[in-house]
């Protein structure tokens, strides 16, 4: 590949670490989690508003193609075109109407009755679904050798039916309509899985991985389960209502990375741990006081000890002190270090 020459050795640490082993030393990306969200775009054409610039396909292709001109992808850093319309684009599949800013969307409602269910099904000639195909192809037509083309960001769980119903109402469900509940979160999952396999059957007809915003490729099948709204339940809620459409959905895929966004969703993690298709675990420490990262090594070493890889965040200075404090297997590293100082830090990662 020509912008990652290294793409087989890479792939070769990633293949292992799925299974909690290493080959030279553990996989290292250099990112961290929400660096997209603390840069604002900056316009390069003239857009009514942001929904336009977010359909613009030729705009998205050609930025990401002038950052590979700029951007160096050493350790397990992999260039990703990501079709994305935001964390909410399976909500838009389904036919809801976003609001778009400058760095994601949101959608409005539209469940009202829990005992009259609109249908629910995923349009595939809405506007939404089309872009995000045209955004695919597109990359696709001139990827071959120069980059990886990934699948768009999707969460059809409970996420997506707090986004459906609204997260307040969602808070009130669980008490006063329990068994309905149960059905919009079914009838909201039911076409994610032919979803997935539509837009996967696109990249490997090009050779091309199962990878999304995670950057992790997988020749089998990858994807990332998240459930951001636990912070809203207590474990018996959690239990009831997330736990058994999160099975549904990793038994899908060979590769699962459960997306573990902050203390209030790890207060869940004894569950998560129990499913059995889950690989991997990304631990998302959040800010101010949930950092330094040394704060979380019991919860590393938990996640480590249940069997699963885990992904961790960290800052260059708090290297040395990591390593001393945690075993390697199954580690994989998220620094956001400066292009110069990337090589050195591969090198001690080598020696840990």
């Amino acid at each position: 590949m020509e912008s990652k020459p290294d793409f087989d050795e890479s792939m070769a640490r990633i293949n292992a670490w799925y299974d909690q082993k290493w080959i030279d030393r553990p996989p290292v990306r250099f990112f961290h989690h929400n660096k997209e969200y603390e840069q604002h775009r900056i316009d390069k054409g003239h857009w009514t508003n942001a929904e336009a610039r977010w359909m613009d396909a030729e705009f998205q292709v050609r930025t990401f193609l002038e950052s590979l001109e700029t951007n160096s992808f050493l350790g397990e850093t992999f260039p990703v075109f990501w079709p994305n319309l935001s964390a909410v684009v399976y909500n838009l599949f389904l036919g809801q109407k976003p609001t778009f800013d400058d760095v994601t969307a949101w959608v409005h409602p539209c469940v009202d009755d829990l005992e009259r269910l609109p249908r629910l099904t995923v349009q595939k000639e809405n506007r939404y679904f089309k872009k995000v195909e045209e955004l695919t192809h597109r990359a696709l037509e001139i990827a071959e050798g120069r980059f990886l083309v990934g699948y768009t960001d999707m969460y059809a769980g409970i996420d997506c039916t707090a986004g459906l119903r609204g997260a307040e109402r969602v808070c009130l469900d669980v008490v006063d309509q329990p068994e309905a509940l149960h059905r919009l979160i079914q009838a909201a999952f039911a076409e994610y899985p032919e979803v997935y396999r539509h837009f996967d059957r696109l990249l490997k007809a090009h050779g091309q991985p199962s990878v999304t915003w995670m950057n992790l490729p997988s020749f089998e099948t990858f994807n990332v389960l998240a459930c951001d709204f636990a912070v809203n339940l207590s474990p018996e809620h959690f239990n009831e209502f997330c736990m058994p459409v999160l099975r549904q959905e990793a038994e899908c895929f060979v590769h699962n990375v459960f997306h573990l966004d902050g203390k209030g969703v790890a207060r869940h993690i004894d569950a998560i741990l129990t499913l059995p298709h889950v690989k991997a675990i990304q631990w998302v420490q959040g800010y101010g006081v949930d950092t330094p990262i040394l704060q979380w090594v019991p919860l590393i070493r938990k996640i480590q000890e249940a069997g699963k890889s885990v992904i961790v965040d960290l800052k260059t200075e708090e290297l040395d002190d990591f390593i001393q404090r945690v075993d390697r297997t199954g580690i994989m590293l998220w620094v956001d270090a400066e292009p110069s100082c990337q090589s050195e830090l591969l090198k001690r990662v080598s020696r840990w």
